[in-house]
């Protein structure tokens, strides 16, 4: 009497269906925390507009690991399978690239066209993070890797790239190197109009000293978002450099005097010399909202 069948079944078939992309799902999740790691480390690169890092981002990790963790599983059966099955069925391992590439090109398309989005970056979004996740389900399938060995060597992986993150985020702060420096403009520079908040904000600054300010924030507001409007004076406060090797010191500041408002915010300089921004950070003294930063940018 003959053995049974046993390897063709559908439990079998989806069970190898499975099996071609193990991994797929860590290198996802493992991408995802090392670049959540390098947005960490060169925070000190950018921009924080006076606010610092918040820490609601460090409070949200749980549940940011968690969207991570489900979006990897979704791109698993999305992306990676169906490349893997297409490498199994219709060429050799070497086509890999090639049924990513499709794949990717068939999402592109839909998403571009379902939500009207530009056609380049959305394959750059949707083809960058789909890479690393189709080579380690490659991996794994030609090395008979199971879950347990991919898991031990993503996760060794990630360990190292998390390390240097952190090494390389405690350089940057010791150091101050590639730290953002504020530009340095000439007051003849900051003549010009300002607008702010989708135009909620407006300032126009003239060469001669005088300001006109339209919805501007006050020091001590009666009410939440309480602005005030009129004509006056502002004046160029120019900071020192520090001299240092890599800080350049303090931001310069542009102060405003308008007339029935009352104290009105210095404003510093952000952005960059191309495109230079004003800003001022603002804070609920009742505590209903929290710390935040209102930029106007020169138009």
């Amino acid at each position: 009497m003959g053995m049974p069948e046993v390897h063709t079944g559908p439990a079998a078939q989806a069970g190898s269906r499975s099996r071609l992309s193990t991994g797929s799902e860590l290198a996802f999740v493992g991408q995802s925390i090392v670049a959540g790691g390098v947005f960490l480390a060169t925070s000190g690169m950018r921009d924080d507009h006076g606010l610092g890092t918040d820490p609601g981002v460090f409070a949200a990790i749980p549940v940011m690991f968690l969207v991570v963790l489900l979006a990897g599983y979704l791109h698993r059966v999305l992306f990676t399978l169906p490349v893997m099955a297409l490498t199994r069925a219709l060429g050799s391992p070497w086509w890999a690239p090639l049924w990513a590439a499709a794949v990717a090109t068939a999402y592109t398309g839909w998403a571009a066209s379902a939500w009207d989005l530009p056609y380049g970056w959305t394959a750059l979004w949707i083809a960058g993070p789909g890479a690393l996740p189709v080579v380690a389900a490659s991996y794994a399938h030609h090395r008979s890797l199971g879950w347990s060995g991919m898991a031990a060597r993503v996760g060794a992986a990630t360990g190292i790239a998390l390390l240097v993150c952190a090494f390389g985020a405690f350089l940057q702060e010791r150091t101050g190197l590639g730290a953002y420096e504020p530009p340095r403009l000439s007051r003849e520079q900051y003549a010009g109009d300002w607008i702010g908040g989708g135009g909620a904000y407006h300032l126009r600054l003239g060469e001669n000293g005088e300001a006109v300010a339209g919805n501007m924030p006050l020091v001590a507001p009666k009410e939440l978002w309480d602005t005030c409007s009129g004509t006056g004076t502002w004046k160029f406060e120019p900071e020192h450099e520090s001299g240092g090797l890599f800080h350049r010191g303090p931001r310069d500041r542009v102060t405003l005097s308008i007339e029935g408002c009352g104290p009105m915010r210095d404003w510093e300089v952000a952005g960059t010399a191309e495109r230079p921004e004003l800003f001022s950070v603002l804070s609920d003294t009742q505590d209903l909202h929290p710390r935040h930063a209102v930029t106007v940018h020169r138009v």
